[in-house]
């Protein structure tokens, strides 16, 4: 290859790094880029704002609607204070509004309804910030300073007392934990009180299969005795429903006569009836042949003879 064509070569792929670069950049800057109209505004912080850079997002919940262009610190000796000053370029064609037409000033209703400025945390890791613009609760602050461009007000936020605690976390306190735990999970994963501890889990669960085994043989038995049970108590049932009406249909029967024979004989029982009057003429007769059997043994006692001559005359009877 000589001279000339190596220079052609070379110059033909630094023309295409170059374009692979603006390509890149235009791709990675797209909404930058994209933007037909810059309105650029400035944001007064009072406070810390460690972790807001250039080209950080100012977004509208969520929403990319702008891009923080320049950041300084500022001293007002008229008001004897020293702030932060943002200046931010929002993108008014990034929020549209339902029944108007594109061009329409919707960034600047939105400021004159309120819009205020809030510092928020992109990621705890790396500790970046952004900015949030939104209706907030609290009440908007605008500073007493004069600006080079249109001001927007801030409101308060426990960002700082975040990073604060966030910062007195002892690191290095964490890490020598985090080491002497790594070290206690190397010595138990590199003896063998791992392995042992899995041949014991491994023991337990043969154990409970065994016994689940066993349970459910036991329970087999005992679903076949009452099965068993259940057959019986079938039959008994059926018996019952058999045998149980004509046995009480006998026993009806047999009360029924019981009582007609209790029925006769208190009626030959009464003190009324043939029966018993009859019974009282015999008791009488009896009575007085008794009587008379006494009388009888009275006089053959006091006359012997008298069987052979008689009673004597004036014996009495």
């Amino acid at each position: 290859m000589n001279r000339k064509s190596l220079s052609v070569s070379v110059g033909l792929f630094v023309i295409l790094i170059i374009a692979m670069t603006i390509a890149l950049v235009l791709f990675l800057n797209a909404d930058g880029f994209s933007r037909k109209d810059v309105q650029r505004y400035q944001i007064l912080f009072d406070s810390s704002i460690k972790g807001l850079n250039i080209g950080a997002p100012v977004t509208l919940r969520g929403v990319k609607v702008g891009e923080v262009v320049s950041i300084k610190t500022k001293l007002y000796h008229n008001h004897q204070k020293v702030l932060n000053v943002v200046t931010v370029d929002m993108y008014p064609d990034a929020i549209s509004e339902q029944g108007k037409s594109s061009d329409h000033d919707v960034l600047g209703q939105l400021m004159k309804q309120g819009l205020s400025a809030q510092i928020g945390l992109q990621s705890v890791l790396t500790g970046l910030l952004y900015i949030e613009v939104d209706f907030f609760d609290n009440q908007p602050d605008m500073q007493p300073v004069e600006t080079q461009y249109p001001q927007i007000p801030t409101v308060p936020n426990n960002l700082d007392e975040f990073i604060e605690k966030f910062e007195s976390i002892n690191l290095a306190e964490m890490a020598s934990r985090l080491t002497e735990v790594l070290d206690n999970l190397a010595n138990l994963t590199g003896g063998g009180q791992l392995n042992k501890l899995i041949d014991d889990v491994d023991s337990a669960f043969v154990s409970m299969e065994a016994m689940s085994n066993e349970m459910s043989a036991s329970m087999a038995g005992i679903r076949k005795e009452f099965a068993s049970m259940s057959s019986d108590a079938g039959e008994v049932t059926h018996l019952l429903k058999t045998e149980l009406p004509e046995a009480t249909q006998q026993l009806n029967t047999t009360m029924l006569q019981l009582q007609e024979t209790m029925s006769a004989a208190e009626e030959t029982l009464a003190p009324d009836s043939p029966l018993m009057y009859q019974l009282m003429e015999s008791s009488k007769d009896i009575s007085r042949a008794s009587r008379a059997v006494d009388d009888l043994a009275d006089m053959l006692q006091r006359q012997p003879d008298a069987i052979i001559f008689g009673r004597k005359a004036g014996e009495s009877r």
